[in-house]
């Protein structure tokens, strides 16, 4: 019996660290709390512990691999007795299946390793000795600009919309919790390398980021909500060794190519002549 050639060899992992900067209020919902007194309709997800809003890798992760399955076409929407359809790509077989992975309802014999992990994304915030911060720092801290501006313990805005019924003029508020516009959090991507040619693969990643930029993550996105930029954006490799035999990372050089699309338009620059 002949055995069976893994296909498969792990040698490393590029990470992709990024701050994503609200440049709208950013909603992504969290637990109802309609139904306490004073509560809100339409709250943010927090953090139980320390009450911070964060980003959930999936809501990422999701985002980013849907417009990329609409920019390629991988979207089965049709009419089907009288209702609109559709159907995400779970063929296994294509770059965006190879690096966000296929769910287990997916019916593909062979599915590959997931390449991409997205970890939950917090706030930033900067803090100096004994907790004391400078005006420059502070500038840069949302947790201490939270602070500032919002108040102690408050972390997010209300925004109230009405609803206007178009036949009666009806009004029907409404109001909705956003993590302010501004707020910066720190956004960690792991890559896992397990053929020769997945760095290729890599640069998809970098599209799902900018054509998230020109959309909108969370929630009332075609209301005003969710216009995200990927700012400060660092790579490095961390190759077998890094994690068998106490070997260093290598730090990706940027140069000049500092936004999303910069990469994109040079990624072979970046990743292959470092």
């Amino acid at each position: 019996m002949t055995e069976e050639k893994n296909n498969y060899e792990f040698s490393g992992k590029y990470i992709i660290k990024a701050d994503l900067r609200c440049l709208t209020g950013l909603h992504i919902g969290g637990t109802d709390e309609g139904f306490e007194i004073g509560g809100m309709d339409n709250p943010v997800i927090k953090d139980p512990i320390t009450g911070y809003p964060y980003i959930p890798g999936s809501s990422l992760k999701g985002k980013m691999r849907s417009l990329l399955e609409w920019a390629n076409n991988k979207v089965n929407f049709k009419q089907e007795n009288g209702k609109w359809k559709g159907k995400l790509c779970e063929c296994g077989a294509c770059d965006i299946c190879f690096i966000y992975g296929c769910s287990a309802a997916a019916s593909v014999k062979v599915k590959e390793p997931t390449r991409l992990t997205i970890r939950d994304s917090f706030p930033k915030g900067l803090f100096g000795d004994n907790g004391k911060i400078s005006p420059e720092e502070e500038r840069k801290g949302t947790i201490e600009a939270w602070k500032t501006y919002l108040g102690e313990k408050i972390y997010t805005e209300v925004k109230s919309e009405n609803v206007i019924d178009r036949l009666t003029s009806e009004a029907m508020p409404r109001s909705m919790e956003r993590v302010p516009a501004d707020s910066v959090f720190e956004v960690e991507m792991l890559f896992d390398l397990y053929k020769k040619d997945d760095i290729q693969k890599l640069k998809k990643v970098f599209e799902g980021m900018m054509l998230l930029e020109d959309s909108a993550l969370g929630g009332s996105g075609s209301r005003g909500s969710g216009k995200v930029v990927f700012e400060n954006i660092a790579i490095v490799k961390r190759g077998l060794e890094y994690y068998t035999n106490n070997q260093p990372e290598t730090a990706i050089n940027l140069n000049e190519h500092k936004t999303v699309r910069d990469i994109c338009n040079n990624f072979k620059m970046v990743l292959f002549t470092t």
